[in-house]
């Protein structure tokens, strides 16, 4: 209603925003200097966030700034990458707990400080596509179990 009232807003509370994506009545996205992800329900007018990659299980860290973002076909994981840091690379986090996992990170010097850049999924959500944007490197990868990311 008031666009000064939405900017001042969106400056505090939403600094360096990247990566949005739209599912069921919900915009998902990034705050990069705050380092968090941000859920703003359209249909009640509410919002929710969490400091990305607070609860984090398995092998990987991710310790720097959250960037690009894609929800999973069933939206049982949001996918997301990393800007910068020892080993960028590509996350999920599992929407009915929030437990961030690893999919995949940049191993070795060669990746420090580089950025995970462009995620998406094939159309039967069997292979997963990122890249290294230093680098100049794009991956596909497919589940061992030949089953779709969900």
């Amino acid at each position: 209603k008031n666009e000064d009232e939405a900017r001042e807003s969106a400056s505090k509370y939403y600094k360096y925003a990247e990566g949005i994506s739209y599912h069921e009545g919900k915009i998902y996205f990034m705050a990069k200097k705050t380092k968090e992800l941000i859920i703003l329900d359209l249909e009640n007018m509410t919002y929710e966030s969490e400091i990305s990659g607070k609860k984090f299980y398995g092998e990987g860290s991710f310790g720097d700034q959250p960037d690009q973002i894609i929800i999973g076909p069933r939206r049982k994981f949001i996918y997301f990458t990393e800007d910068g840091g020892e080993n960028p690379g590509v996350y999920a986090r599992h929407d009915a707990d929030g437990t961030y996992y690893t999919v995949f990170q940049g191993v070795g010097k060669r990746y420090d400080n580089d950025e995970t850049i462009g995620i998406a999924l094939s159309p039967d959500s069997k292979r997963l596509y990122a890249g290294m944007q230093d680098e100049g490197l794009i991956f596909e990868f497919m589940r061992n179990d030949g089953l779709p990311f969900e």
